[in-house]
């Protein structure tokens, strides 16, 4: 009810109660009993005074009350979710329109309350682990492994870092008196290191092509990979152990990874057998690369491990996925190192595509859907919500404590959020999606 109408109803009121009374007291207000029947005949059909000024506090009220809503609905024209979905099970709610969180075509704000900016991801940091022993060029495999490392170099995102660490290096010096000493330890006073060793150790301590983002590593990768051919053993230990150690002290925020890219089953220690002496005991045995794996995933930073067996290592597929499981990248929650089933096994057939398309796979989860919140000023982390924006509209997310289905804080500086579950797999669908956070508005939970 308007002011307008408010005050005309209150006239009318009082025009009904001066009429009623002007009416009738001609005719009946002769005597007591008809005085009587006035007074109840007004009573009915005229409110009296404090009815009146009851009626007009609430027209006032009314007026008052709309004005806010009215208000309220303008401001939320602008939010990401128009249905209203601000709670519920789902960690995301949809908004279709085009048009952007605030006003003027950008993210300027949101809700009413808050001021809007695109997250800036921070890139993910991967190092190619490169088994380049004597069995990768059997059947083509270095050929092929090549032209798919540089596929994904081409199609990555140009942000991510990268480089590549092949092993063995190749600069084992004693590799002719290696057999020697196999065949006769006491041939040379340096057999002993040379059979403890065994080019075991040989391996960079720094990566052949240093990590940097792929728009500047990526060319001198190729060029390594066009440049060089396999050769030596598999000293798979050695290369885990220096590689998370090249990753960790790469300066970077976002989440590192290793790249492992094998043919088959590691040189190992081997105990005396026969007339043979022991040998290689710097290359540790297997479980040895599975507990350096795992602690590179537990250590600080965590340097995860991804898998990837070349045909040739369907016999060493329980220890790969062993590795897989415990480098943090197993395939699936459901896989089973038994099976075999947790690494990124690669057939003969098809070896290049499926190579292609693994490590296209690979590429896009380094993402990680992790992104700085606006640096330079104060941000109060229960005012923070994040927005997806697609080609089809903007989701709101939700902060998520169980970091399945919405968004968190990625350690308790709570100066970075991370995407987790669906949210990011939306986010990772297109290049071109964005992510918003706002600053400001209460922040919502799932």
């Amino acid at each position: 009810m308007g002011d307008e109408e408010g005050m005309s109803y209150i006239f009318s009121v009082l025009a009904l109660q001066k009429s009623t009374v002007e009416k009738k007291k001609p005719e009946v207000l002769t005597g007591w009993p008809n005085i009587l029947a006035a007074k109840r005949f007004c009573a009915c059909y005229a409110p009296p005074a404090s009815e009146i000024m009851t009626k007009l506090r609430t027209t006032w009220i009314t007026a008052v009350t709309v004005a806010l809503a009215v208000a309220a609905c303008s401001a939320t024209s602008n939010t990401v979710d128009d249905d209203g979905a601000g709670a519920g099970s789902s960690g995301t709610s949809n908004d279709s329109s085009s048009g952007a969180l605030g006003t003027g075509g950008g993210p300027d704000n949101w809700d009413g309350c808050g001021e809007a900016s695109y997250g800036n991801e921070v890139p993910g940091t991967i190092l190619i682990v490169l088994d380049r022993s004597g069995s990768m060029s059997d059947d083509n495999k270095w050929g092929a492994t090549v032209a798919a490392i540089n596929s994904m170099i081409t199609s990555a995102a140009g942000d991510m870092n990268i480089g590549l660490l092949p092993f063995p290096l190749g600069a084992y010096k004693d590799q002719a008196l290696l057999p020697l000493c196999m065949l006769n330890p006491a041939s040379n006073p340096n057999c002993p290191q040379i059979l403890a060793d065994g080019g075991c150790s040989d391996v960079g301590t720094v990566a052949d092509v240093p990590i940097a983002p792929i728009n500047q590593s990526g060319g001198p990768i190729a060029s390594w990979l066009n440049q060089n051919n396999p050769n030596g053993n598999t000293p798979t230990l050695y290369a885990i152990k220096n590689g998370v150690q090249i990753v960790r002290d790469y300066p970077a925020e976002g989440p590192r990874y290793l790249l492992l890219l094998t043919d088959g089953i590691p040189t190992t220690h081997t105990p005396a057998m026969f007339t043979f002496p022991e040998m290689f005991t710097l290359c540790g045995d297997l479980a040895a690369i599975e507990a350096e794996v795992a602690a590179g995933a537990a250590g600080s930073p965590a340097v995860n491990t991804f898998v990837i067996g070349s045909p040739g290592s369907e016999g060493a597929g329980e220890f790969l996925s062993q590795l897989a499981v415990n480098g943090n990248t197993p395939k699936s929650s459901n896989c089973s190192p038994a099976a075999g089933d947790c690494h990124y096994q690669i057939g003969t057939a098809n070896f290049q595509q499926e190579l292609e398309a693994v490590l296209d796979q690979i590429a896009g989860t380094i993402s990680n859907c992790v992104f700085d919140l606006p640096a330079g000023e104060e941000i109060d982390p229960n005012m923070v919500n994040v927005v997806i924006e697609t080609a089809n509209g903007k989701v709101e997310v939700f902060r998520d404590l169980s970091h399945l289905d919405g968004w968190d804080y990625t350690d308790s500086s709570q100066t970075q959020v991370q995407l987790f579950g669906p949210p990011c797999e939306l986010y990772k669908q297109e290049k071109g999606n964005k992510v918003i956070i706002v600053l400001g508005c209460k922040t919502k939970l799932k």
